[in-house]
């Protein structure tokens, strides 16, 4: 029997950004926030954020209800997926709640998926809302050669010490080749289901990047397995 894996990379991803207001409870706030479990979001402030959250930092949301939301430092390399390997990650303990106004925003990377035990792979693109977002998707072998291990930050700049590179995929549609890029797939204006493949033979980690997001989201899930 095939080892088969399945991974929701992006789910119903678009660039969502709001005010909220934080607790020492650990609990964000925002009415309708939209947000699920495992969403990357940044923060900014016109003044102080509270204190234990900082800028230029990506948190995963969790603990998610309708109107509240906690923020974990934990982006982690495959938390929330739709395997079995979902597990309890640390909330960002808040001591204050700040002055000024406090607004977060998506990030726009998706979930590290470590793909090692695996030769295939096929992507499943599906957008709604008459999305316009351009996605490309990356890989690596390990974030340095003196970490194999390590998932790179995919939203920084690849270099000696956090190495990526951009992945080609095939359309399953015509067997079309696509060079890789931040914008290998552009969905502009339609609702989309797409199929990919990705040679992930020898890979370490994959993930999915979002950019020239102006409307709409995708979710983009994965199916891994080997002959």
């Amino acid at each position: 029997m095939r080892n088969v894996k399945t991974y929701t990379i992006l789910d119903r991803v678009g660039i969502l950004t709001d005010t909220f207001t934080a607790a020492t409870t650990g609990i964000c706030t925002q009415s309708a926030h939209g947000f699920k479990n495992g969403d990357k979001v940044v923060l900014t402030t016109t003044d102080t954020l509270p204190a234990g959250l900082a800028l230029l930092t990506v948190y995963t949301v969790i603990e998610v209800t309708t109107n509240t939301f906690k923020l974990s430092a934990t982006v982690g390399c495959q938390p929330y997926t739709t395997g079995n390997e979902s597990a309890p990650i640390p909330a960002v303990t808040i001591t204050d709640t700040g002055t000024g106004t406090h607004t977060y925003t998506m990030h726009d990377i998706g979930r590290n998926i470590d793909v090692s035990d695996f030769r295939h792979c096929i992507v499943s693109v599906n957008s709604q809302s008459n999305a316009n977002i351009d996605i490309g998707f990356a890989g690596s072998i390990g974030k340095s050669p003196t970490d194999l291990e390590a998932c790179p930050d995919f939203s920084a700049t690849s270099a000696y010490n956090n190495a990526w590179g951009w992945l080609d995929i095939v359309s399953l549609h015509n067997n079309t080749s696509i060079d890789g890029s931040a914008a290998s797939i552009s969905l502009t204006g339609t609702d989309a289901q797409l199929l990919y493949e990705i040679n992930v033979n020898g890979m370490k980690w994959i993930n999915a990047i979002l950019s020239g997001w102006s409307a709409g989201d995708v979710t983009v899930t994965i199916r891994l397995f080997n002959d």
